[in-house]
């Protein structure tokens, strides 16, 4: 049984209103997203996101793929922008160090397959997560993620080797506030040095 409603006393607008038992249950955005946030949720995402990144390198001795695709699949929208960041200073300082001598997908430069496994995730809230695992990649790393939940999906907002203790956001922001060398004050023709 429905009952008939008027909207603002005009008699001309009408809404079909359930009653009784016959009322949907309402889901809103948020509940959906509290549902989002379970733990076996969140490791299946991570093993997905794996599978992705094991499916992308090549075998040994082949180039290593170029991780913008996987970034922009996988992870939040501000770890793409540092990631640019970085990567556009290290471009303007020709001939200083650059920053990624190594590969946070597989936490190193060499590689060998790529798997998972022992993945725990840890929910924070209903839009963070963390979650370790081992990653499988000639040795056993352990690695954290730290996760956000962003447009719809689980995406990896930092890299964590808890092998080595690289974290790797908080790196690359320490790298984006290092001023480059600037050249000391020379007179004349003598060589620049550099502090």
């Amino acid at each position: 049984m429905a009952a008939l409603a008027s909207c603002g006393g005009n008699g001309k607008s009408t809404t079909l209103i359930p009653s009784g038992n016959e009322a949907p249950p309402i889901e809103t955005a948020q509940q959906e997203q509290t549902d989002m946030a379970s733990p076996e949720i969140i490791e299946e995402r991570v093993k997905v996101i794996y599978d992705a990144v094991a499916t992308a390198y090549p075998e040994l001795h082949e180039i290593p793929p170029s991780t913008d695709s996987l970034d922009i699949a996988f992870c939040s929208g501000q770890w793409q922008t540092l990631v640019e960041m970085v990567n556009n200073k290290d471009s303007e300082e020709m001939g200083e160090e650059r920053f990624f001598t190594a590969d946070y997908w597989i936490m190193g430069q060499d590689y060998g397959k790529i798997s998972i496994s022992d993945v725990k995730a840890e929910v924070k809230d209903d839009n963070r997560a963390n979650v370790s695992l081992i990653l499988h990649n000639l040795s056993e790393i352990k690695v954290k993620l730290e996760m956000i939940f962003e447009n719809g999906e689980w995406k990896i907002d930092n890299f964590i080797d808890q092998s080595k203790n690289v974290n790797w956001k908080e790196n690359m922001i320490k790298h984006l506030e290092k001023k480059s060398k600037q050249p000391d004050q020379t007179i004349g023709e003598e060589i620049i040095e550099y502090n």
